[in-house]
């Protein structure tokens, strides 16, 4: 048989040859990626609930009104933080509340913060909330 032609031209048909399989490995679903997805998903619900259970809490309080909270989760190993925490671990909660500002109700806020997420002060910011005009 003769194999000129793959002399001449066969460093060609490897290269589309190795493209190929170069797309088809990229192309090909893992099983890890489908894991780490759902856990993602499931991940961000746990914390969607943990933020509507929080507002209804500080919201029940006297003199907190409306409230917005934000929760900050540990989301992998491969995060860039120097302490040592847990994946779902909570980091930081921000809570913007109509009745914060006043001394008491920061109070309230915080410890109950505090005490729901065993989480240190300087990891819980509380703002109050911009106020809404009527009409615009």
């Amino acid at each position: 048989m003769n194999f000129s032609f793959l002399k001449e031209k066969g460093s060609k048909y490897l290269i589309w040859i190795l493209l190929g399989i170069l797309v088809l490995v990229m192309i090909i679903p893992t099983e890890d990626k489908e894991a780490e997805d759902e856990s993602f998903v499931s991940e961000q619900r746990a914390k969607g609930e943990m933020e509507d259970k929080l507002e209804q809490v500080l919201m029940a309080m006297e003199g907190v009104g409306n409230v917005k909270v934000m929760i900050t989760l540990k989301e992998s190993a491969s995060d860039l933080f120097s302490e040592e925490t847990e994946e779902g671990e909570v980091l930081g909660v921000v809570v913007v509340a109509e009745g914060a500002g006043r001394a008491e109700v920061d109070a309230k806020i915080m410890t109950s913060v505090e005490a729901l997420f065993g989480i240190e002060a300087h990891k819980i910011s509380i703002v109050k909330m911009r106020s809404q005009e009527v009409g615009k």
